[in-house]
């Protein structure tokens, strides 16, 4: 999940995308706001889930680690 992106049009597809699961934006509650990204992937680490979406636009970037079933 990243957090504000610098502008609307930040929201771009990730390049790598072979791992990719569900990719979309976080809006407002009333849906008119782009809050942010969240991405759903399998990733080898944390540093390499977080390495998909670009840290440079975003306000942070945070990786939650998730499997089939729910969180461990």
């Amino acid at each position: 999940m990243a957090l504000a992106p610098a502008t609307p049009s930040a929201l771009s597809l990730p390049a790598a995308r072979d791992d990719l699961i569900a990719f979309g934006p976080l809006l407002s509650d009333d849906g008119t706001r782009p809050l942010g990204t969240a991405a759903l992937l399998r990733a080898p680490t944390p540093a390499a889930a977080c390495a998909v979406l670009s840290p440079a636009s975003y306000a942070s970037v945070e990786v939650h680690p998730w499997e089939p079933g729910g969180r461990r």
